[in-house]
């Protein structure tokens, strides 16, 4: 799009009534929505909304990143506030502003960090954030198994069928188990992350938190490079996209 400006806002969303990020003919996502916001905000002016992580249905985001161009002169401010206005109420802007040319939400982040909430106990409220897994949780040995997973490895084993072709590769520069509220949360981050990984990761230390030594399970399942020895998928509604880091430092 030519004499074009690219705006870089930071969006979080309850993913609970979403079918994921990415537009889908007939189903209600969250670039279709952004996409028909700024469609209504801006005159039937027409863009296409590129996030840094296509996140799945029911998984949710709090620093999630989208990049579009806009002919539009309106300043920055202006045109946040208009398309504001216009999305559902499980959709907000956090943040907006005038990204430098060649921009792009997903190809220009550097690093990616999920967080993933486990319940202690069942919870009514909680539920639609966070899983209460049907295992007793050991904090000990969740944060055991979790000492495997930094630096680079082929995370070939928590890569779930039918994704796109991606490296295996990953660098992680955190994994690490934290106390919230109701329970404990896995936080990671990495350059990049494989179809349902940070969900097999999860579902693989509640597998190995009973080995005799949680570590040297997981460490096991990441060197077989093999999705039969990992865990299950746990549920997406404990999922959330946190932060997206760019080269200049500055979190999404």
């Amino acid at each position: 799009m030519s004499d074009a400006r690219t705006i870089r806002l930071t969006l979080a969303y309850d993913g609970t009534q979403f079918h994921g990020w990415q537009r889908q003919p007939g189903l209600r996502t969250v670039q279709g929505e952004l996409e028909r916001a700024i469609r209504a905000a801006l005159g039937g002016e027409e863009t296409t909304v590129h996030g840094a992580g296509r996140t799945d249905a029911g998984v949710h985001a709090r620093g999630q990143v989208g990049s579009f161009p806009v002919r539009s002169t309106i300043p920055v401010r202006g045109i946040a506030a208009r398309v504001a206005r216009e999305l559902p109420a499980d959709v907000r802007i956090v943040e907006a502003r005038e990204a430098p040319e060649g921009f792009h939400a997903r190809h220009s982040a550097r690093a990616r960090r999920y967080a993933y909430r486990l319940l202690e106990c069942d919870d009514v409220l909680f539920g639609r954030f966070a899983w209460h897994a049907p295992t007793p949780l050991s904090p000990d040995a969740l944060a055991r198994a979790a000492a495997a997973l930094g630096g680079e490895h082929d995370f070939s084993a928590f890569e779930a069928a039918g994704s796109s072709p991606a490296r295996p590769v990953c660098r992680v520069t955190r994994a690490a188990w934290t106390r919230w509220e109701g329970g404990w949360q896995f936080d990671v981050e990495a350059d990049h992350f494989l179809y349902h990984m940070v969900r097999n990761l999860v579902g693989t230390s509640l597998r190995v938190q009973r080995a005799t030594d949680p570590e040297v399970a997981m460490r096991a399942v990441l060197d077989s490079r093999d999705r039969a020895r990992a865990g299950g998928t746990v549920p997406p509604q404990g999922l959330c996209l946190e932060a997206v880091q760019y080269e200049d430092g500055e979190p999404a």
